[in-house]
């Protein structure tokens, strides 16, 4: 049974130029028996082409062809030239249908950097194009692909579609051309200037402020003339009394930097911002700041009290410690010292020694108070001041106070007793008042009148004035606490009956007279 159907058969020939064009093509049984070591030959191109400059090619001139190897493996026909520049495989089926499309391979590897690279093939007689992938410039039965440029190592594929009209032997040849290709270039950069700028977030009045001044290229040429300047901030002051602080970078290359510090003493609570400034003679100028806030630390005590007390009662005094500053205190110490006429009765949450009180803060937070009672004492008389004092870890201090007016009571005692008692008209007895301040308190102008009835007539009074039936002696200008005062009148009896002599006592703290009676029997 003989089979219809078409054998193909693919050869190339090649022929260096400036480059090399490589071509390929001989009858089936030829190639068959001569494709695995072709001869070298020179071979004359039979159609028109173009050389490895793209210049028409008048198809006379000619060159010595390379080998090409050819080979036959199950289903497949393959031929693989190497010019040294390109190597070019072609792939084709071993047969074919009449009436059938069918498709081969073309491809075209970079042995080293090659250009202008142009692959051609054959349309075999008997067979009809119908397309291919990248489609090919077609003229007549020839097929041009163009390619500018092929790196080493890299591949252009080429797939070909033709229908077989007819039995027989189709070969078609294929070429390749290209030239060396060599790449050299200059590289075009440009400069990209930065700046950055960092500094403490907080920092304390008349405290150092230090910024550290970063200025880079990040671009891809060299920054020229590189300036940074750093004005003084108002709220800030340089040990060198300049107002702006020039730093003379140079050329800097593509990602240098340079650094820089700036030190700073600040002079004023608040934020204050500090600008860095770079400049360029061929990357502009840029800038960046760093802001910094200026805080004051500070603590105040407050003291109230009571203005006035009594002797023996208890005084008491308000204690408010206040963070008045920006940061936080530490071990914050409060001292409260009663005075020496006084005495510590309480002071809760404090530690207690003699006239001493002390509370201890771990930390007190800005803007936060604290506050503190102590309780005291006196027995003696006077204005008596309490002292509070405060001092923090950070060397703070402060201190307040408040005084008190301790008074003293004055107690009036007066007493009066006759002897003797009873007695006759005519017959004396003697009278002794006494006066006493069982207070606390001075009383002041201390005086006393005895008021005399019919039947006892008063005679004489040591110290006092007697007028009629009326004794009165000076007053005592300052009777002190626990003073004793006597007076004594010596009166006789006038006539019988039951006298009752009335004595009163008048003094400055008294609102009313203190009233003292005595009786004496006259018969």
């Amino acid at each position: 049974m003989q089979m219809n159907s078409t054998r193909i058969l693919i050869g190339l020939a090649a022929a260096p130029l400036a480059a090399f064009l490589l071509s390929g093509c001989s009858a089936y049984n030829k190639r068959i028996h001569a494709r695995t070591n072709p001869t070298q030959e020179s071979v004359t191109q039979v159609r028109e082409g173009y050389d490895t400059f793209g210049r028409k090619w008048d198809g006379t001139e000619t060159a010595p062809a390379p080998k090409a190897v050819a080979q036959r493996a199950g289903d497949v026909a393959s031929v693989e030239l190497n010019s040294g520049l390109v190597r070019l495989t072609k792939r084709v089926p071993a047969a074919a249908t009449v009436g059938e499309t069918f498709s081969y391979d073309l491809t075209a590897t970079a042995v080293e950097d090659a250009g202008y690279v142009v692959v051609t093939d054959t349309i075999p007689p008997g067979a009809t194009y119908v397309k291919s992938e990248p489609p090919a410039a077609v003229d007549g039965n020839v097929l041009t692909w163009r390619f500018p440029a092929i790196n080493k190592g890299d591949a252009k594929n080429i797939k070909v579609w033709l229908r077989a009209d007819r039995e027989g032997d189709l070969s078609g040849c294929a070429t390749v051309t290209a030239v060396p290709r060599g790449c050299v270039g200059t590289l075009v950069g440009k400069p990209a200037l930065a700046i950055q700028k960092t500094g403490p977030e907080t920092a304390p009045v008349d405290g150092e402020v230090n910024y550290t001044i970063v200025v880079s290229n990040k671009g891809t040429s060299v920054a020229r003339n590189v300036v940074v300047t750093d004005a003084v901030p108002q709220g800030m002051t340089h040990a060198g009394g300049q107002k702006t602080l020039t730093f003379n970078a140079g050329d800097l290359a593509s990602n240098q930097s340079k650094t820089f510090q700036a030190a700073f003493r600040a002079t004023q609570r608040g934020k204050i911002c500090n600008v860095a400034v770079a400049t360029s003679s061929n990357a502009g100028k840029v800038q960046d700041d760093a802001c910094t806030v200026i805080v004051q630390p500070g603590v105040k005590v407050f003291k109230t009290g009571d203005k006035q007390q009594f002797l023996t009662r208890n005084a008491r005094y308000h204690i408010t410690v206040t963070n008045i500053g920006d940061t936080t205190l530490k071990n914050v110490a409060v001292t409260d010292t009663a005075p020496a006429a006084t005495r510590i009765v309480a002071a809760a949450g404090a530690s207690i020694t003699g006239n001493t009180a002390v509370w201890t803060l771990p930390e007190l937070r800005a803007g936060d108070a604290r506050s503190f009672e102590v309780t005291v004492t006196s027995t003696q008389a006077g204005n008596h001041c309490n002292t509070v004092s405060v001092a923090t870890a950070e060397g703070l201090k402060d201190s307040a106070e408040a005084c008190t007016l301790w008074k003293g009571l004055s107690a009036i005692l007066i007493e009066m007793v006759d002897d003797p008692d009873p007695i006759q008209i005519g017959e004396s007895t003697t009278y002794t008042i006494r006066v006493t301040n069982q207070g606390t308190a001075d009383d002041n102008q201390v005086t006393v009148v005895a008021n005399f009835p019919a039947e006892v007539k008063p005679t004489a009074a040591q110290g006092g004035t007697v007028a009629g039936q009326t004794v009165k002696f000076p007053p005592v200008v300052r009777l002190a606490p626990k003073q004793v005062v006597t007076y004594t009148i010596t009166a006789k009896g006038a006539q019988v009956g039951d006298a009752r002599i009335r004595t009163e006592l008048t003094s400055d703290q008294l609102t009313r007279p203190v009233i003292e009676e005595e009786s004496t029997t006259v018969y």
